[in-house]
């Protein structure tokens, strides 16, 4: 009684064994006869109901058994499997106390019998009994135990067993285990595998060894153990439906509810994946109740499910500030990162940052799985959103400034998330040379690209050679804008020239001016002036108003006079017209 204490049996336990011992005791007083036959049969009898699961008719039949045959071998046995039958029978029935007087009556065995005959079967009822009560670190000192004093695998097996449900830590036994060797424990050497492969997270192996145990044993669908590990690996592996079929088990199976909570949750996830928002709803109702690091883990991924979020009124700013409370709470463990994470998704898609104090604080350390308990978080669908946000952002634009403002605020988490390819692209855009180190970052060729625009700013004509010899390598709008930088820089007229006559995107625009601007001058210092109009017009077109654009309408209306063209010189003055300007008044007087 002594080693059971701290385990809230108390008093009642007591009672109980009192009960129990009582009820044998009874009968010692009755005047039968040992009858061996009559024992055996009861016993057997026993030992069917007993591997069907029938524990309280085991109870009887191993009772009888006792009676007939009580200093003999079949009494002697069934006393322990009385003490067997109802630490299982208890378990069936959620009565915990029961399983603890159980082991007190089975420790009374060697006082019972002065020279008992089946210690080592005493000692593993106890460590079985132990087990039921997830009490794991106490059954492995047995099954440990009893392994050193026999050399029987299947006691190592057990004591793998109780090492895979709490700590983990002696997996390398399993190598010991020759599983040919086993014939009707062979099932458990599949569970036990699977149960580690289930800690390092291998999901599909612990399935593979999972449904090879239960092929073994159809009783393992009655076990919550089993049903957890399988659920949750379906999960993992998106099996939902066989998932579902699992954890409904599990629901029923449960009777102890040791993962009620966790049922919920993944529950809620299937739901939410497969649009079953209702049920969903429901689940996270309940979780919600209970505030906790499971809830939080829960609530914290929701922003994935953004119909959900919008079907029951979740409003962007206090589902937000729901993260934000989630992320401060448990900001030094690593239940904090879902929330964190949903915070950099409504930066991405709102393109500004208002958590700036706890993106600063909170390094994200990135692990495709986060456990709390028997709980498990997968990371992988929240990064691929960020990602997926992420490829929208343009760089080329006014999204430039945000991305240089998101990782300013934590470098570290913005590269892990995010990379450098994207900030890159805005750095260089920006001019921003004193980010310079930032494109060192980036993947060849486009490291070169970057790096020779920035180079050129700079003054380097090193950076000319270096995106030259990076725009073989390049592909679609990037090796279009080198070809336009080399044409613009090199003045090469025939590389412009079939450059300015494709339809060009948003982020190629701007080089289309100079690039139009080098083909006009080019053909009006050749007096080639119907080219220099054609190049100098669509530049107009385009450009805003400055004092070169105003220089440009000079030479387009000079070339116009040269030509003899009035209706470019007409064109011209029309645009001088209400302009007050020393250019603009020299077109007027000239040609006006």
């Amino acid at each position: 009684m002594r080693s059971l204490e701290g385990h809230g049996i108390g008093l009642i336990v007591k009672k109980v064994f009192v009960l129990l011992l009582a009820f044998l005791l009874s009968f010692s007083a009755e005047k039968e006869k040992s009858n061996l036959r009559l024992a055996q049969t009861y016993f057997y009898k026993g030992y069917i109901e007993y591997t069907q699961g029938n524990y309280s008719d085991a109870i009887g039949e191993f009772s009888k058994a006792y009676l007939a045959d009580k200093e003999g071998y079949y009494g002697e046995l069934s006393y322990l499997y009385i003490g067997m039958s109802y630490a299982q029978l208890s378990y069936k029935r959620g009565q915990k106390e029961g399983i603890a007087s159980a082991i007190a009556f089975m420790n009374m065995y060697p006082y019972y019998y002065k020279k008992p005959t089946y210690l080592f079967l005493q000692r593993e009822f106890i460590g079985y009994s132990y087990l039921l009560l997830g009490l794991y670190d106490k059954a492995k000192d047995i099954f440990l135990s009893l392994y050193r004093d026999t050399l029987r695998q299947d006691y190592l097996l057990n004591f793998l067993y109780a090492d895979a449900l709490s700590d983990g830590t002696n997996r390398e036994l399993l190598n010991m285990i020759d599983p040919e060797s086993l014939t009707e424990r062979r099932y458990l050497y599949h569970l036990v595998k699977g149960f580690y492969a289930f800690r390092d997270g291998n999901y599909k192996e612990t399935i593979k060894e999972l449904s090879d145990a239960q092929s073994l044993n159809r009783y393992l669908e009655d076990d919550p153990e089993f049903l957890y590990r399988y659920a949750v690996s379906a999960f993992m592996e998106g099996d939902w439906r066989k998932s579902v079929f699992y954890f409904e088990q599990l629901d029923r199976k449960d009777i102890y509810k040791k993962y009620g909570e966790s049922l919920d949750y993944y529950l809620a996830l299937i739901y939410l994946m497969n649009k079953n928002y209702a049920d969903a709803k429901k689940r996270v109702d309940k979780l919600m109740e209970l505030d906790n690091v499971k809830s939080a883990l829960l609530i914290s991924q929701l922003w994935i499910f953004q119909d959900f979020l919008e079907k029951y009124g979740f409003k962007d700013y206090s589902y937000k500030k729901t993260l934000k409370s989630i992320a401060w709470r448990y900001l030094n463990s690593t239940y904090s990162i879902p929330a964190l994470l949903g915070l950099y998704y409504y930066s991405l898609k709102e393109k500004k940052v208002d958590e700036k104090h706890i993106f600063k604080l909170k390094r994200i350390n990135l692990q495709e799985e986060i456990v709390f308990q028997d709980v498990k978080v997968n990371t992988k669908p929240m990064l691929e959103i960020l990602k997926e946000l992420m490829h929208k952002i343009d760089p080329y634009g006014k999204d430039s400034n945000f991305l240089v403002d998101l990782y300013s605020l934590n470098k570290d988490n913005y590269v892990s998330l995010f990379g450098y390819e994207k900030l890159a692209r805005a750095i260089t855009y920006l001019g921003n040379t004193s980010m310079k180190d930032v494109v060192q970052g980036v993947e060849e060729p486009l490291r070169s690209f970057l790096l020779g625009q920035i180079n050129l700013l700079e003054g380097s004509e090193e950076g000319l050679r270096m995106i030259e010899g990076a725009s073989k390598l390049l592909e679609g709008e990037d090796k279009k804008e080198a070809l336009f930088i080399l044409g613009i820089y090199k003045k090469d007229i025939r590389l412009l020239e079939s450059l300015v006559k494709e339809k060009l995107s948003t982020r190629l625009e701007p080089y289309l001016e100079p690039a139009l601007l080098e083909l006009g001058d080019f053909y009006y210092a050749r007096r080639d002036y119907n080219k220099a109009k054609e190049h100098y017009k669509r530049y107009l077109e385009i450009a805003r108003e400055s004092d070169l654009y105003w220089l440009v309408a000079y030479k387009l209306a000079k070339a116009g006079e040269l030509t003899k063209d009035q209706e470019t010189i007409k064109w011209v003055v029309k645009k001088a017209e209400g302009r007050d300007n020393i250019i603009s008044r020299v077109i007027l007087a000239l040609w006006g």
